[in-house]
């Protein structure tokens, strides 16, 4: 409710829409959203204050309404997710989208016939996959919440050809035992972003679908698409592929200049699909938007032929006895372990290397482990400084709501630990 709260004011949102399984929240903040003067149910009848949207949707005339619209206007505002500081409304326009969804069907090669599974929010990263699909009149079927066994249950039904999904859930579904049990031949495409993707789950994902193209993307809520890896390229993994049509991409240092091919700086972009801006905030546009370049926060470096392989974020990289430690490679070595479900890896305060390697993991169901054959394991693949210094076992990894493992969740949770570990006498 709190989250709600802030987002609908800080957008001074005047038409809330709601479905009924959140009228009891909704109901809760109701008094704290002085701008919001419409409430709408997704439902055929409404209690109280709420107006049946299905009422709405018969009462009114079919035509289109008499508006003057102009492609710079602004069409919408998605929310970050947060993952590294607080929520940023970011800003696009007319243009921006339909540049987006025209780009995504050419680099998809998405078809009319194609029947898209969504099991992802409709929001924010999958709004990629939204509307080139609408735009050349596909099928969308919806899920409302992701479950391994249902959608392979619904690609059977559904005669589902693509989906769009997280490395996460990609891993999640290799793992489901259902796969074997469901005729899932119609599946020619997936395509996914948002995260790293671990070599050895995209590895096991070309093995068990041969037939069916991979299609990796790289881009962020400020910036929907930059880099895509397109089927044909697999000899590129480990990669996020090429600029997109109509896009360029550099890799810079601190003082914004290109640094060579192969070395590692920050990546930054440019084109139509970016965002406008950050919803009232000129302070926050200005550092990200510099002379027309998106600054990513993200480490990475290009090869001679443009392809560009992440590092890591700027505000995750770790300091570790005086050397630099990328999380996103730590864990990649991690989910080669065959134990290894999910992982997660940052910095935790040490006296003796400033900050040392710690690793989160969840175990896949039946599997075993111990911290130290998982520091052994990864030992004997990274250099010594890379290693994590100590290993922390969950059930499953906390999620953002798009499906990343949610790394911020996890610090919050350590330190929390921690602080109350100090205050129990030894």
């Amino acid at each position: 409710p709190d989250d709600l709260t802030e987002v609908l004011n800080q957008c001074q949102a005047s038409v809330l829409i709601t479905a009924p399984e959140f009228v009891d929240t909704v109901e809760s903040i109701r008094s704290r959203l002085p701008t919001v003067r419409h409430h709408i149910l997704l439902d055929d009848q409404a209690p109280g204050a709420f107006v049946a949207y299905e009422h709405l949707a018969t009462g009114y005339p079919a035509g289109e309404p008499a508006a003057d619209l102009d492609p710079g206007d602004d069409i919408l505002i998605l929310y970050t997710s947060g993952s590294t500081g607080e929520p940023k409304g970011v800003v696009y326009n007319h243009r921006a989208l339909l540049y987006t969804a025209m780009v995504m069907s050419i680099e998809l090669g998405l078809r009319e016939t194609d029947v898209t599974l969504h099991f992802l929010p409709l929001f924010s990263s999958n709004l990629e996959h939204l509307l080139p699909l609408s735009l050349i009149g596909a099928t969308h079927v919806v899920q409302g919440k992701f479950d391994p066994v249902e959608v392979w249950q619904t690609v059977e039904r559904e005669r589902v050809t693509h989906f769009d999904a997280v490395p996460t859930t990609m891993s999640l579904l290799l793992q489901c035992l259902d796969l074997g049990r469901c005729e899932v031949s119609s599946l020619r495409l997936v395509s996914y972003a948002s995260e790293p993707m671990p070599l050895a789950t995209i590895t096991r994902w070309l093995d068990t679908f041969p037939r069916a193209e991979a299609v990796q993307f790289y881009g962020m809520i400020e910036f929907l698409c930059m880099t895509v890896q397109k089927p044909w390229e697999q000899r590129r993994l480990g990669t996020v592929g090429r600029p997109m049509l109509g896009t360029d991409v550099r890799i810079v240092d601190e003082e914004g200049r290109d640094v060579p091919v192969g070395a590692v700086g920050e990546v930054v972009s440019r084109s139509a699909c970016a965002m406008r801006g950050y919803w009232q905030a000129p302070e926050l546009t200005a550092e990200a938007v510099r002379d027309g370049w998106m600054y990513t926060g993200d480490l990475g470096r290009q090869d001679e032929e443009g392809y560009l392989s992440l590092v890591g974020r700027k505000k995750d990289i770790l300091k570790s006895g005086g050397a630099t430690v990328a999380p996103a490679e730590v864990e990649g070595v991690l989910y080669q372990h065959p134990a290894v479900a999910e992982a997660a890896v940052f910095g935790r305060p040490d006296a003796t290397w400033g900050e040392a390697v710690h690793a989160v993991v969840a175990l896949r169901p039946g599997a075993a482990a111990t911290s130290e054959e998982i520091i052994s394991f990864c030992a004997d693949r990274l250099a010594t400084y890379k290693k994590p210094r100590s290993v922390e076992f969950l059930p499953s990894l906390p999620k953002t709501g798009i499906g990343k493992i949610a790394r911020k969740a996890l610090q919050e949770r350590y330190r929390s630990s921690e602080t109350a570990s100090e205050r129990v006498p030894l």
